[in-house]
């Protein structure tokens, strides 16, 4: 066997498959939560709120009312960004805010018919352009595929280790 076809034949680095994995995460990311993505899926949806309104909407209809504290913990916004999109959802009648009954210094923050028909809308514009994307995959691939993206994200998430001899 000549070199040249050795080398064409030689396994790729783990390096490089983890450099490779790392950039196509990067990708998918960029693509799927850029301002190009999220204007196609509110033309889609006719919901035309801002990127951290819709998280908002989304997580309220997961979560239900819950305190803008945990809003802003659940959906990973800084509090000021928070108060300002929930004054605008308040505004245009997406969500209600109210005293939490338990601590009246608290407000409690809750969707209303509006915002959760805002988020389905918004969810079922999000599905649909996921069917058209994976519309080639096989029902196998595509579990294989959930499988493994399931494995990642457990494995991101994951506490590190952290090594007692760097204290």
């Amino acid at each position: 066997m000549r070199l040249v076809d050795a080398l064409r034949s030689s396994p790729v680095s783990r390096l490089d498959d983890l450099r490779h994995v790392e950039q196509a995460l990067v990708k998918i990311s960029r693509v799927s939560n850029g301002r190009d993505a999220a204007r196609y899926r509110s033309q889609r949806s006719g919901v035309m709120l801002s990127r951290p309104s819709i998280a908002i909407l989304a997580t309220l209809r997961q979560s239900g009312p819950v305190r803008l504290s945990l809003l802003a913990r659940l959906t990973d916004l800084e509090a000021p960004l928070i108060s300002r999109e929930i004054r605008d959802l308040v505004q245009s009648g997406h969500v209600r805010r109210s005293a939490d009954p338990t601590d009246g210094r608290a407000g409690i923050v809750e969707l209303t018919p509006l915002g959760r028909r805002a988020s389905l809308a918004y969810r079922s514009a999000t599905d649909e352009i996921i069917s058209e994307t994976f519309a080639s995959w096989s029902a196998a691939d595509l579990h294989d595929l959930r499988v493994k993206l399931e494995r990642v994200v457990e494995d991101f998430t994951r506490r590190p280790i952290t090594d007692s001899r760097a204290s």
